[in-house]
């Protein structure tokens, strides 16, 4: 008899959190799921790890590397049920994760995609905020083509994940986003209150405060949500700037963020000023972060007016 579940995870070199990953979604309250777990041509002890959590329940892709869509891809074509829950290799998911989720989908057959807040934690585990996503269908939809999800977060329909053409494998970045948008013709999708994943933030070079590269990248976007396709030149593009972060730059990149997170989510300035002198430390010409950390000795109204000025 097939599991009501499929969970998807792809992995590559993920060691430092893998193991805390896949035992939240062994220990989760609903037990009716197989876990399909990609390894995507790791070079660290990964497989390793994933052999020695041995459940019945875990299915193991062991493949050489072709990038996350692809990975994605192959994971799903693997799953045996309608449900389809998507999980990252450095999360962690609340125990009743699934049990909520899969009783949102059982009850409601017009909504396609269900996510959930999230706790946001740091790299080591602390917590930094909660996250507080739009939750009803309308508001959702009107987000788009911004991606209204934490996507370790949502559960889909296999049949509307197939319908809107999988993950797009020639996008290097933004794959979820472009899926997302291309699903949302299709059916409902809503954001659950509660906080159903740890969701970590680590220095992976994801986001950056070069307003060239992102301006450049929201086009290439939008031009694969709208013709699901791209240039060979926009390609190398994203080749490029995802190859050029170095590990430098992905860390300034990394406090940055968690700067802003400490001043606009969860008001702790001093916190805040810590990161924000990590990421002058690293790169001490970019000007942004001394403005920041002059605004960080404002009384938390005032913070909050600049976040709303610079939204």
């Amino acid at each position: 008899m097939n599991p009501s579940i499929s969970v998807v995870m792809s992995v590559y070199n993920g060691e430092r959190y893998l193991r805390e990953a896949i035992d939240s979604i062994l220990n989760q309250t609903f037990k009716d799921f197989e876990f399909i777990i990609i390894n995507d041509g790791s070079t660290d002890r990964s497989l390793e790890i994933i052999q020695l959590c041995n459940d019945e329940r875990m299915v193991v892709l062991n493949q050489n590397k072709t990038g996350l869509a692809k990975a994605l891809n192959n994971g799903i074509e693997l799953a045996k049920t309608e449900h389809i829950a998507r999980m990252d290799a450095d999360d962690i998911a609340m125990p009743n994760r699934l049990e909520e989720q899969y009783k949102f989908m059982k009850e409601n057959p017009d909504y396609i995609i269900v996510g959930s807040n999230a706790k946001i934690i740091d790299m080591n585990g602390c917590f930094v905020c909660n996250s507080n996503l739009v939750t009803k269908n309308e508001e959702i939809k009107k987000m788009l083509p911004s991606t209204p999800f934490i996507h370790p977060t949502v559960m889909f329909r296999k049949d509307s994940f197939y319908e809107a053409g999988q993950y797009p494998e020639y996008m290097i970045k933004g794959q979820d986003c472009v899926l997302i948008n291309h699903m949302a013709k299709l059916g409902k999708f809503v954001n659950m209150h509660e906080n159903l994943i740890k969701y970590r933030i680590v220095p992976t070079g994801n986001t950056t405060h070069d307003s060239k590269i992102t301006k450049r990248f929201n086009k290439i976007l939008s031009n694969a949500i709208e013709n699901n396709k791209i240039s060979d030149n926009d390609y190398d593009y994203l080749q490029t700037i995802t190859s050029n972060r170095s590990s430098k730059r992905r860390l300034d990149n990394y406090h940055l963020y968690l700067a802003k997170k400490y001043l606009w989510n969860n008001y702790q300035p001093k916190t805040a000023r810590k990161n924000l002198r990590a990421a002058i430390k690293i790169s001490p010409v970019c000007i942004f972060p001394y403005l920041l950390f002059i605004a960080s000795f404002l009384p938390e109204k005032c913070i909050l007016c600049l976040y709303k000025a610079l939204k």
